[in-house]
């Protein structure tokens, strides 16, 4: 089942007591400031849950799935999540 942004909001209200408005601020303020660090091409580290940071992706050539034709797709930076080690054992002991 996916969870959403609201969905999450609603659960950090439930589990600490804080209003639904004020964990929602939080949420897009957090939003924020992930995209703003890896605009810059900064990472953030947060312990227990993992790294975001941005990867380069090299120029290369691709061909337009309808018409075949090659196009040159420019390098670009997209971002990237490496999950912690204790996220990872978390999620592996949730599958056993």
């Amino acid at each position: 089942m996916t969870k959403t942004k609201s969905d999450i909001i609603d659960m950090i209200s439930e589990k600490t007591g804080v209003i639904r408005k004020d964990v929602s601020l939080c949420m897009e303020e957090l939003i924020k400031i992930v995209s703003k660090v890896l605009e810059e091409r900064d990472r953030i580290e947060i312990r227990g849950l993992g790294v975001f940071k941005t990867k380069k992706r090299n120029a290369r050539k691709a061909k337009h799935p309808r018409t075949g034709e090659t196009i040159d797709v420019p390098e670009r930076y997209v971002p990237a999540f490496k999950p912690s080690k204790l996220l990872k054992e978390s999620v592996e002991q949730a599958n056993k």
